[in-house]
């Protein structure tokens, strides 16, 4: 069978090809490169400065807050201020929005600037506490993974290697299939020359399914060998705390 004078098996083996040749340099230079990028923003900016706003964020005395905010942003001006480490130029951003806001608050000391202040110290928070978990769980997201497989016997560390591979690799073989459904139903809808003849929605679907039954399979042994170290999702955290009030006022 052939499309645009190729044999399918022959395109089938060189996607195949290029994507383990990808799975195999995902850790390549670059990688390694933003890693050490993201070290040293981690270290030298988002670690400390997440510790010194949790800090201002835990202080309940509004006086003593305010002093915190401006021992926080006398620590990070001027021209040797280690912000010029932060990786987001979103938060960055924001950085300046928030310093600005505060030199406005030091020019007028009033209410309005006084609440525009504490508001944007706990959205830049907010913002600060994503990008230092963002950078732990990348940084560290294998430490589970290499704990494990210390102490595990090497054919089963080479074992759940394999299958992690074969997990990525059904994840790459059912977004194929679901982009073949999708041209195989334009084909229907206006005919494509290059769809060969035999190739019809039964075929696409079976396909589809077949490959969406071994990502399913993949992703339960997944499961079983793979250890992940980062924190929960925003959404599960979210809805935790909206049962846990839920149940809360059930029991009054």
């Amino acid at each position: 069978m052939k499309v645009i004078g190729i044999d399918i098996s022959v395109i089938i083996i060189a996607l195949i090809t290029a994507y383990i040749g990808y799975q195999f340099n995902i850790r390549s230079k670059k990688r390694e490169l933003f890693l050490k990028e993201l070290g040293n923003c981690y270290n030298e900016v988002y670690a400390p400065m997440h510790e010194l706003l949790s800090l201002i964020m835990e202080t309940g005395d509004k006086k003593r807050k305010l002093e915190m905010i401006d021992i926080f942003l006398r620590e990070y001006s001027g021209k040797d201020s280690k912000v010029r480490f932060i990786a987001s130029s979103s938060v960055l951003t924001d950085f300046y929005k928030f310093r600005k806001v505060f030199i406005a608050y030091k020019q007028e000391n009033n209410r309005i600037n006084e609440h525009e202040l504490l508001e944007k110290v706990r959205e830049f928070y907010n913002r600060i506490d994503d990008e230092y978990w963002n950078a732990h769980d990348t940084i560290y997201v294998d430490y589970k993974q290499f704990i494990s497989d210390t102490f595990k016997n090497p054919l089963f560390v080479v074992f759940g290697s394999i299958l992690r591979f074969f997990y990525h690799l059904s994840v790459f073989i059912t977004w194929i299939c679901a982009v073949a459904l999708y041209f195989t139903l334009a084909h229907i809808i206006s005919p494509l020359q290059w769809v060969p003849d035999w190739w019809d929605m039964t075929t696409a679907l079976l396909c589809f399914f077949i490959a969406l039954g071994c990502f399913g399979l993949m992703m339960v042994f997944k499961g079983m060998t793979a250890k992940e170290n980062k924190r929960e999702s925003k959404v599960m955290r979210n809805l935790k705390e909206t049962l846990k009030v839920f149940w809360f006022k059930k029991e009054k």
